[in-house]
């Protein structure tokens, strides 16, 4: 076989590679929530699926494509107590998260292609004991929690949850 053979097929190879990478994570979704307000006395948010709203989130098959750049929303769970506010709902849904969080810049949610991955980036942009915050971070139900930080509202970020197919790297 000749080299310019060997070549193109190598090429033809590494092209067919890429292009599956492409359409595998152009079909995906991620699930992504959104802040839905600050206590600027208490320093914390609320951060939230935000379901049934039209910019909510589906925590069933994801929301956002995975081709999409949004920032993660990292935590930090350092038994922080729980500040004096008042559960909307019911804790199930806007619990006490028990200690911080921030997002990271925004990232391609193709680079998910692990849970671990996530938990790298959060620990990489604010260091020991933060992941990537998880649909059930409230400790008594999911769908939303409180912790301490203000993080950015301009738009939604991943979110990883543990046990639906809602998350870029079950794609």
């Amino acid at each position: 076989m000749s080299s310019k053979r060997i070549l193109l097929t190598s090429f033809s190879i590494v092209l067919s590679g890429l292009l599956s990478t492409i359409a595998f994570a152009d079909s995906g979704k991620g699930m992504t929530w959104s802040k839905l307000s600050h206590n600027s006395t208490l320093g914390i948010d609320q951060v939230s699926c935000n379901n049934g709203a039209p910019d909510g989130c589906n925590a069933y098959r994801g929301d956002t494509s995975c081709l999409l750049s949004r920032p993660i929303l990292c935590i930090k769970v350092d038994g922080s107590s729980r500040p004096n506010y008042t559960a909307v709902g019911s804790e199930f849904y806007d619990g006490w998260a028990g200690g911080h969080i921030a997002t990271t810049l925004p990232i391609q949610g193709y680079v998910l292609y692990a849970p671990e991955v996530g938990n790298q980036i959060c620990q990489d942009s604010f260091g020991s004991g933060w992941r990537m915050a998880e649909f059930h971070d409230n400790r008594v139900g999911g769908w939303g929690f409180r912790a301490y930080g203000n993080v950015r509202n301009d738009q939604h970020f991943w979110v990883t949850i543990n046990d639906q197919p809602a998350n870029c790297w079950n794609r």
